[in-house]
C-alpha cells in the first residue's frame, strides 16, 4: 500500500459533471485563484450514512468516487463512515493525499516526459486503490446515527490543517438520533457543507432549515442538499 494511503478505478456517474461543478463553484465562491493552471487544494471530508435506515448506499460510494475524482492536486481525503460513534477512529474507511501530476512544459524535454508520466501512473495507482477501498468498504449498520460525532471528527481535521481550504460532504438522511449534540465543541473554520445523496425522509423540510441553522451556527459557510435525483442543473450544465 502506498504511504500516502491509510486504513485498508473510477466510476462514473450522473454525477460526474454536478460534483466537478461544486468544487469549482466552491473554488470560486471562497475567491480561489489558479497558480500555473491547478486548483488550490482542499482538506476534504466525506462521511457517508452507515446505518441501517439509510438506503442509498451503491449510489452513496458512487458519488464519493465522482467527488474524489474531483478533487485537486494536493488535496487531503478523509472517508468516513456515520455511525453510532461517528467520532471513533473506527469510522475511518480510507484516508490519502491526491498525489500531484507534473505537467510537461517543453515536448522535447524528455527528461520532463518522462516525469510526467511517471506521476500519472502514480496517481492513477493511488487513485485506483482509493477507489478499491471505498467500493469494498462494508457498511457496520449501525443501529443509530451519530451526525454531531461525525461533524465534529470533521471540525478536528479542518483545524489541523488549517492552510487548506475545508469542504465537507455527507451522504445521510440527517437523522441524528445518538443524541450527541452538547457532547462535542464544534468550529467548521468556514467549511462549505454539501448534503449530496440526500434521503428523504417525514420531516425532511425541518431537517433542511435545522441543519442548515446549527452548521451555520458553528461556522459553516454554505450549506447546501442535493437530493439523489438531483439535475444536471449547477454550474450551467
Amino acid at each position: 500500500m502506498n504511504a500516502n494511503i491509510k486504513l485498508c478505478g473510477g466510476i462514473m456517474s450522473k454525477y460526474t459533471f454536478v460534483v466537478l461543478a461544486l468544487i469549482l463553484l466552491f473554488s470560486s465562491g471562497c475567491g480561489l485563484k489558479k497558480q500555473h493552471e491547478e486548483v488550490q487544494p482542499l482538506v476534504c471530508v466525506i462521511a457517508i450514512d452507515g446505518t441501517g435506515s439509510y438506503k442509498y448506499l451503491d449510489n452513496a460510494k458512487n458519488i464519493v468516487i465522482d467527488v474524489v475524482n474531483a478533487l485537486p492536486d494536493k488535496s487531503k481525503l478523509y472517508v468516513r463512515w456515520i455511525t453510532q460513534d461517528s467520532n471513533s477512529d473506527s469510522a475511518s474507511i480510507v484516508s490519502a493525499i491526491i498525489p500531484v501530476t507534473k505537467k510537461k512544459i517543453n515536448p522535447f524535454d524528455q527528461k520532463g516526459k518522462r516525469l510526467a508520466e511517471i506521476s500519472k501512473a502514480r496517481k492513477i495507482k493511488i487513485m485506483n486503490q482509493v477507489t478499491k477501498v471505498i467500493n469494498g468498504a462494508k457498511s457496520p449498520k449501525a443501529g443509530r446515527t451519530d451526525i454531531y460525532g461525525t461533524i465534529y471528527a470533521a471540525s478536528e481535521r479542518f483545524s489541523s490543517n488549517s492552510d487548506m481550504l475545508p469542504l465537507l460532504i455527507l451522504l445521510t438522511d440527517m437523522d441524528d438520533n445518538a443524541g450527541n449534540k452538547e457532547k462535542y465543541t464544534i468550529d467548521l473554520g468556514g467549511a462549505d457543507v454539501k448534503v449530496l445523496g440526500y434521503q428523504v425522509g417525514p420531516n425532511a423540510d425541518g431537517y433542511k432549515k435545522m441543519w442548515s441553522d446549527y452548521l451555520i451556527s458553528v461556522g459553516a459557510g454554505e450549506v447546501d442538499f442535493q437530493h439523489i435525483d438531483e439535475p444536471l442543473t449547477i454550474g450551467g450544465l
